[in-house]
């Protein structure tokens, strides 16, 4: 997919804009957008977080 077209996906995912909107929006296939959706909770739950507190 074209990354302009991944980015209006994470974009509208931010807004939490619903899988069937942004694919009235895009004319990309909600099954795709779920697949994108998952890729980037995914990505956002494998990057490193910021230390809090001290044992």
């Amino acid at each position: 997919m074209k990354p302009h077209l991944q980015t209006t996906i994470w974009t509208l995912l931010k807004g939490s804009a619903s899988q069937r909107e942004i694919a009235r929006v895009t004319g990309i296939d909600r099954k795709t957008i779920r697949a994108y959706a998952r890729r980037f909770a995914e990505e956002q739950a494998n990057s490193p977080g910021v230390a809090t507190g001290s044992e």
